[in-house]
């Protein structure tokens, strides 16, 4: 039988006219044992993890300027050339990667307030308890796993407008007949694009100061340490069984194929050992060890962006002009 539930929140109760909002919800079938009080703990704990949302959202840096309004002018010679086209799609990466960056700080913060309350409730002692715990574990490990992935993007979107702002030019001519030619403009492919500086003339016209700030920059977004350990995590979840976070019990665990050998006194190879059934009892990761390095690798990312802000030519202006910021 469906259950309904009328959900009512009363602010100000001390005063005289307290305001309230209420509302009755469908919530469907419920289990018998235990589900009404699963569904009331639940919602006690998103209204209560939502109130150190802030606090943790503070120690992320800014990423407004990355969206700020821009005045982009162009005369008619501009609008029937490639410039229009490199400025423009220049601007618009700039916006990605304001709003990628946006989300990413959301899906962290969110994370961390649902390893909070994931935590609480696996010191419980009430029914639902377990339950609980597991539920929240799992919105945390979602929206961090989606974190980090998109954290990468951040990469990839760096290449992508330094493509862009060049004319396309790195890498000779692209076949956008392919529905998957973008797949071709990588990191590393632009950062090979640029060593040719002597026959390209879009890479020539960048200044010696320019030219050396934007390898550096590339270079920089590459060899994060932080970044390293996320990327190595990010590529387990992703292509391969998903590494625990925490706990163990979540997770799948492939048996070691591996055999000990078994060596006798005079040298010789008598058998070997090996484990069956065996599920580890440590996870492989921390969560907070993670959550750790995925804030200092934002915070990489968006220092070393701003280091290509201040590049008049590949700021969100995306003006022709020197480097203003020492690489």
């Amino acid at each position: 039988m469906a259950t309904t539930v009328r959900v009512q929140l009363s602010f100000d109760t001390d005063a005289a006219k307290p305001q309230v909002f209420e509302r009755d919800v469908n919530l469907g079938e419920l289990r018998q044992d235990g589900g009404r009080q699963f569904v009331a703990q639940h919602l006690f704990s998103e209204l209560e993890k939502g109130a150190h949302y802030f606090d943790y959202l503070m120690p992320f840096p800014s990423v407004e300027s990355f969206l700020r309004p821009v005045n982009q002018t162009y005369n008619s010679l501009d609008v029937v050339s490639d410039t229009f086209d490199d400025r423009m799609n220049t601007r618009e990466v700039w916006i990605e990667m304001g709003n990628i960056f946006l989300r990413i700080q959301h899906l962290l913060v969110e994370a961390r307030t649902y390893h909070d309350v994931e935590i609480a409730h696996s010191a419980g002692t009430d029914a639902e308890a377990n339950n609980l715990s597991a539920f929240f574990h799992l919105d945390k490990m979602a929206h961090f796993d989606l974190a980090a992935i998109l954290l990468q993007k951040v990469h990839d979107l760096a290449a992508r407008l330094i493509f862009e702002r060049l004319g396309a030019s790195l890498f000779g001519d692209i076949d956008r007949n392919d529905p998957e030619w973008e797949r071709f403009i990588t990191p590393g492919r632009v950062r090979r694009g640029l060593d040719n500086r002597a026959t390209n003339p879009r890479v020539a016209s960048l200044s010696d100061e320019e030219y050396s700030t934007l390898l550096n920059i590339l270079d920089d977004l590459r060899k994060s340490d932080d970044g390293t350990r996320l990327h190595s995590y990010r590529n387990k979840f992703v292509h391969r069984i998903a590494p625990s976070v925490d706990r163990t019990d979540l997770y799948g665990h492939l048996q070691d194929r591996r055999k000990t050998p078994i060596v006798g006194p005079d040298g010789e190879v008598k058998g070997w050992t090996k484990g069956f059934g065996q599920r580890p009892i440590a996870s492989e990761y921390k969560f907070l060890e993670l959550y750790d390095s995925a804030v200092e690798t934002f915070t990489h990312y968006v220092d070393t962006l701003k280091r290509l802000e201040a590049m008049p030519r590949f700021g969100p202006e995306a003006r022709d002009g020197t480097v203003v910021a020492s690489a």
